[in-house]
Order: structure tokens, then C-alpha cells, then sequence
């Protein structure tokens, strides 16, 4: 299991729907995605669930959930 941080700055509005894109870098390196959670700079916390394995080079579009 990894989880990552990434800050960002910039302030993003209202965030509705997140993108992940996943690239392929060694021959069975698949991903399970179960979801990701945004913290605002309120504090709040927003999920957007996933619940799936990422097999291939895309873009995945995740939802609040």
C-alpha cells in the first residue's frame, strides 16, 4: 500500500472531478486505485473513489464521491 502527497499552491476553485493518468514503465506494473482524497485549504476533505485496477496507459476521470 503507497499513499503520496502533492501540494499545490495555486488556489483550484471549486474541484468537481479530478484526472490520473497512468503511464506503463515496467511490464506488470497494474495499479489498484481504491480512491483519492483532496484536502481544501478549509480543511475539508473531498474523495473521489475509484475502486479498480488501472492496467494501461489512460486517463481516468474520478468523480466526488
Amino acid at each position: 500500500v503507497d499513499s503520496y502527497d502533492v501540494t499545490v499552491e495555486e488556489d483550484l476553485g471549486e474541484i468537481q472531478l479530478i484526472k490520473i493518468e497512468k503511464r506503463k514503465y515496467w511490464y506488470q506494473d497494474d495499479w489498484y486505485l481504491k480512491y483519492i482524497t483532496v484536502k481544501t485549504p478549509m480543511g475539508d476533505y473531498l474523495e473521489f473513489p475509484c475502486y479498480r485496477w488501472i492496467t494501461d496507459e489512460r486517463e481516468i476521470v474520478l468523480r466526488d464521491g
